[in-house]
């Protein structure tokens, strides 16, 4: 069955009816054309009843467990963009043909994203609407009502509602619509509207509660990627900050090392540097950035001047960048030269 909330209505009335002829209501009975024996008619409702009411329940059922399969899917999303972008599909799985993701900035409503089963360009069209025309929450808009009391609503015959965003309403045509707000820590920041535009029958409020709760777990699920892409921000900058750090203590001439573990426990000499040359002390360059230049000259790349000096890449490139800096050089090459001309006019 198509429209269970319509069938179950139907049911109920036709129900009354046999039991008010069964009491005696002659009128109602005249309209039951070809109901002389009540007894039957009563037996044949009685099941179909059943029939609905078992349609109901597997329905309910199945639904739910779509939402818990949505909301698993909400949770496998690593960052804000992408949970954005996937939820109004995800969304459609749990019984909605079309679902529209909207935010709040400073109580202008604007529409992000939308899905619209089968038609990618209308849903395209319907949200670019929404965002050329942002529509101020205020008085008696509905959706300034759903942020105020934070409840789901049920908006019906919305192409002659005035308390609806008129520009998106008349881009999707849309004949009623389910409305929930999005809440991180006890804010609303956005709504979820969906509808079914293709699938005839009205809105239930069972379609409002699981949308509801759909948007309860989305809320959730925006809190925790929020939180991973904060924390992957921050370490970028600590890996940032840590070579920086890196490429600083290799600049330090003598780090004091412990001597070898026997029977002297005092401090080694200092360790010789990588060239075998003596270090200049009017030389522009540390001595671990001429270890670097030496083995540019080389021809050793950076990940090869790493493995050498057992040091990071990253080290390697910071020496670089300074050695260039302070041979006021172009390019490694001319870093190069210009270290090579200094050493023949030494020696």
């Amino acid at each position: 069955m198509d429209d269970l909330p319509a069938a179950s209505s139907a049911l109920e009335a036709v129900w009354h009816g046999v039991c008010a002829a069964a009491a005696g209501d002659h009128a109602t009975a005249d309209r039951l054309a070809g109901a002389d024996d009540l007894l039957p008619l009563l037996i044949q409702l009685k099941s179909t009843d059943d029939d609905v009411r078992e349609e109901h329940a597997h329905h309910h059922s199945s639904t739910i467990r779509n939402v818990q399969n949505a909301l698993s899917r909400l949770h496998q999303m690593s960052s804000v963009s992408e949970l954005i972008e996937a939820t109004p599909g995800i969304a459609c799985t749990i019984g909605f043909d079309r679902v529209i993701m909207s935010r709040i900035h400073e109580s202008i409503w604007v529409p992000e994203t939308m899905y619209v089963e089968g038609d990618r360009e209308w849903a395209q069209v319907i949200v670019r609407a929404g965002q050329d025309n942002p529509q101020k929450l205020v008085p008696p808009l509905f959706e300034t009502e759903i942020v105020r009391r934070r409840r789901p609503l049920i908006v019906t015959n919305v192409q002659d509602e005035t308390r609806v965003h008129r520009a998106m309403a008349e881009a999707a045509r849309v004949r009623s619509y389910v409305a929930v707000p999005i809440t991180t820590s006890s804010q609303v920041i956005g709504f979820l509207h969906a509808d079914r535009y293709y699938h005839r029958g009205e809105l239930a409020e069972f379609d409002r509660d699981i949308l509801a709760v759909f948007a309860e777990g989305l809320g959730y699920a925006l809190e925790r990627a929020v939180l991973l892409d904060r924390l992957a921000q921050m370490r970028t900058e600590m890996l940032r900050y840590t070579a920086g750090l890196a490429a600083t203590m290799n600049d330090i001439e003598e780090p004091i090392r412990f001597g070898a573990y026997g029977m002297n426990h005092g401090f080694a000499r200092p360790v010789r540097p990588f060239h075998d040359t003596p270090w200049p002390t009017d030389s522009r360059l540390t001595r671990r950035e001429i270890d670097v230049l030496r083995l540019m000259a080389a021809g050793n790349t950076n990940a090869r001047i790493a493995d050498r000096l057992i040091i990071s890449e990253g080290t390697v490139k910071s020496h670089v960048k300074h050695i260039l800096r302070k041979l006021n050089a172009a390019s490694r090459t001319e870093a190069v030269s210009i270290w090579l001309h200094s050493e023949r006019e030494a020696s």
